[in-house]
């Protein structure tokens, strides 16, 4: 298995397209409750946050243990 680059773009199945690891990492944050949701615009494009959520924290990019 190999090493995620949590510096490049990735493919987002919350998004389902390509984002950049910024977006990446304030998702996470919104979508784990850490911050508002309406505090990354971006995730206005999505119809339903509770299952971007569940995408969100069964996507190895959100593990950042």
């Amino acid at each position: 298995m190999c090493e995620l680059d949590y510096n490049a773009d990735h493919y987002c199945p919350a998004f389902k397209k390509t984002i950049c690891s910024d977006l990446c990492y304030e998702s996470i944050m919104a979508l784990s409750r850490a911050v508002k949701v309406e505090s990354v615009p971006e995730l206005m494009e999505i119809n339903d946050i509770e299952k971007a959520r569940k995408i969100c924290a069964k996507c190895p990019y959100s593990d950042m243990g």
